[in-house]
């Protein structure tokens, strides 16, 4: 009897890790492929988020309550921000409407993702979240070779998703360049940048010696080099310049022999590969080394007119913030300047400013509370460095413009929760739930006991 109720177990436990794995990469997958799909002018994943959240809250209303208790700071960091949004679009006399839809769209779209996502990652495992968005992103990275290579039915997949994103190009600059199944160049670049943090951060995690001493891991190498490879092929450079800045880090951070070893092995590969891949991309000079073109020109022209906006409203111009129709009192000191022009039709292209001009210098105020989750965080935060420097040159960034990332955080998260309370004597389940039991992704089975070099991902 009792090996019988021990099967029934095992077979339970597994349809809950199907079902949360199911629904973490379904909610995943739209948020990648269908960002401007609506029904009825709802978008598509909005219903889909609010439905598995409803899902999540009646099948696992404990774990539900405890991602509430421990991710109550990031969601009052949201609520914070919709209200200072709304003082501010107010006084700038944003339509109600307007400013309705952006807190639904922005602040309570994050915060259900949050929810749910953490929940559905605490059930099936960090090894299981981190496949799925390896497989989701990937695949659309792939997507993005074939249409690197031309491949007509690459695009019509693509078209058949929804309409293109305007080029993130100066005019001039026309070649369509390759963004997969995402709605830009630019989200794909993105969701790579994410896709590379969730790998080698929950990786780090799990890998963590008892001692505490870190070494390099060239599974964390080879990703970056696929990374930086993908990027290429969108033809997008800050990320390629993010990962850079990230390996002169990380080799400071890891110094052993096996950073070296893997520097001349790269460097080999890419002598001989480099040829090849200028040829495949049929241009003397690929956009992803050149450094003094239209669109890189473009970056000082946003720094220079997204400063001037704040500076003559440090209130802040509120959710509709739109700033090219606000280029016309600044042209006589901008059209002088290279690449002008991307002001009248472009936004910031910069993180930091466009949340500074939207929310004005009451942002301020919520500083402390990133502070406190960025150093919450801080043991994973090197992996995010690509991210950051992509960010920093483009209109992505947590709550505004991605809400891919709540997935890395769920990933993390249950990384974290296997770190915490997973031992070799233990038996370890879904969640902190009397049914399941405690957080990681191997069920009824024993925890491992992993040396430093162990495998991928926690099983």
């Amino acid at each position: 009897m009792r090996g019988v109720a021990a099967s029934t177990r095992e077979e339970h436990d597994f349809l809950h890790r199907a079902f949360a794995f199911c629904a973490f990469t379904l909610l995943l997958t739209f948020d990648v492929t269908l960002e401007s799909f609506k029904v009825g002018g709802l978008p598509v994943r909005a219903i889909l988020s609010v439905g598995l959240l409803a899902a999540v809250v009646v099948i696992y209303p404990e774990q539900t309550w405890q991602a509430l208790r421990k991710y109550m700071l990031l969601l009052g960091l949201a609520a914070g921000l919709a209200i200072e949004g709304v003082f501010v679009s107010a006084v700038n006399g944003t339509p109600i409407d307007t400013i309705i839809q952006a807190v639904v769209e922005v602040h309570l779209q994050a915060a259900i993702t949050v929810v749910a996502a953490v929940v559905l990652a605490q059930v099936c495992g960090a090894r299981a979240c981190v496949w799925g968005i390896i497989l989701v992103i990937g695949a659309s990275a792939c997507v993005a070779v074939l249409q690197l290579l031309h491949l007509h039915q690459a695009w019509d997949l693509r078209r058949a998703l929804g309409p293109f994103a305007q080029e993130d190009l100066i005019p001039g600059e026309v070649d369509r360049r390759p963004m997969g199944l995402a709605f830009s160049p630019i989200q794909l670049a993105t969701q790579l940048c994410l896709a590379f943090a969730a790998y080698t951060a929950v990786r780090d995690k799990v890998r963590q010696p008892a001692s505490g001493k870190k070494t390099a891991d060239p599974m964390v190498i080879l990703a970056l080099m696929a990374f930086i490879a993908m990027c290429i092929a969108t033809a997008t450079r800050s990320p390629i310049l993010g990962g850079v800045l990230f390996f002169a880090v990380y080799a400071a951070q890891r110094r052993n022999g096996l950073i070296a070893l893997i520097v001349v092995v790269g460097g080999l590969f890419a002598a001989l590969a480099g040829p090849l891949l200028l040829e495949l991309i049929q241009s003397e000079a690929p956009r992803v080394v050149q450094a003094d073109d239209n669109s890189v020109a473009a970056r000082l022209v946003f720094v220079y007119y997204g400063s001037r906006l704040f500076l003559d409203n440090p209130l802040g111009y509120g959710l509709a913030f739109d700033p090219p129709s606000m280029w016309g009192n600044y042209w006589s000191d901008l059209y002088m300047m290279r690449a002008a022009q991307g002001a009248q039709i472009r936004d910031l292209h910069n993180f930091v400013l466009t949340m500074l001009n939207t929310y004005g210098i009451g942002i301020l105020l919520l500083v402390p509370f990133a502070v406190k989750l960025l150093r919450r965080a801080s043991a994973s935060l090197i992996f995010f460095i690509p991210y950051g420097v992509h960010i920093i040159f483009h209109n992505s960034g947590p709550f505004y413009n991605d809400t891919i990332i709540w997935f890395v955080v769920a990933a993390i998260s249950a990384a974290q929760a296997t770190r915490t309370f997973a031992s070799p004597t233990r038996r370890v389940g879904v969640a902190a739930h009397p049914r399941f039991g405690l957080a990681q992704a191997s069920y009824g089975r024993r925890a491992p006991v992993r040396p430093s070099g162990a495998r991928l991902l926690p099983r």
